[in-house]
C-alpha cells in the first residue's frame, strides 16, 4: 500500500493516506482485504469477505456505518447477535436528525430488545479483542464511539 500512500499524499489526498494508514492497523488479514475493497468501492465483496471469515459484528458494523439499516438488522437477525446494538445505532442516527422510527421491522424488535449501550460497548470491545487475538498485524479500533 505505499504506492498509493506515496501518490495519495502527493496529490494532497490527507484523508485517503489516513484511511490507507487505518487499513494496515486492523487485526486481521481478512478485515485489511474487506477495507481494501471498501476503499476500491466494492462494498458487497467487502462484506462477504468479512462474513466468510466468520465476523459477523464487523459485518453488522459495515452497514450500519454505510447507513444500509435494513441489512445491518437481517445479519444480526440471522446470525442471533448484536440486534440490540443495531437497533442502538438506529435510535441515535434518528435521534440526531430529530425523526421517529417508521420502519415496522424495527420498530418490531424494538418491542422486545433491551436497548442498553453500556452493554453494547462491552460486546462490541469483546467482538474486537476476539478479532485481535485471531489476527497478527498488531492493534486496532480500541474504544467504540456512540
Amino acid at each position: 500500500m505505499s504506492t498509493a500512500e506515496v501518490a495519495y499524499a502527493a496529490i494532497g489526498e490527507i484523508d485517503k493516506v489516513q484511511y490507507i494508514n487505518s487499513i494496515n492497523d486492523l487485526p486481521s488479514k481478512e478485515s485489511r482485504l474487506a477495507h481494501i475493497q471498501l476503499f476500491s468501492g466494492n462494498f458487497q465483496d467487502a462484506e462477504a469477505i468479512i462474513l466468510q471469515a466468520g465476523l459477523i459484528y464487523q459485518a453488522i458494523q459495515l452497514n450500519i456505518d454505510s447507513y444500509n439499516w435494513e441489512r445491518a438488522l437481517e445479519l444480526a437477525v440471522k446470525h442471533k447477535t448484536h440486534v440490540d446494538t443495531v437497533l442502538a445505532y438506529r435510535q441515535k442516527y434518528l435521534e440526531d436528525f430529530g425523526r421517529k422510527e417508521t420502519n415496522k421491522r424495527f420498530l418490531q424488535y424494538k418491542e422486545g430488545v433491551e436497548v442498553n449501550w453500556e452493554k453494547i460497548k462491552a460486546k462490541i470491545e469483546m467482538e474486537l479483542a476476539k478479532e485481535r487475538e485471531r489476527g497478527s498485524a498488531g492493534p486496532t479500533r480500541s474504544s467504540v464511539s456512540m
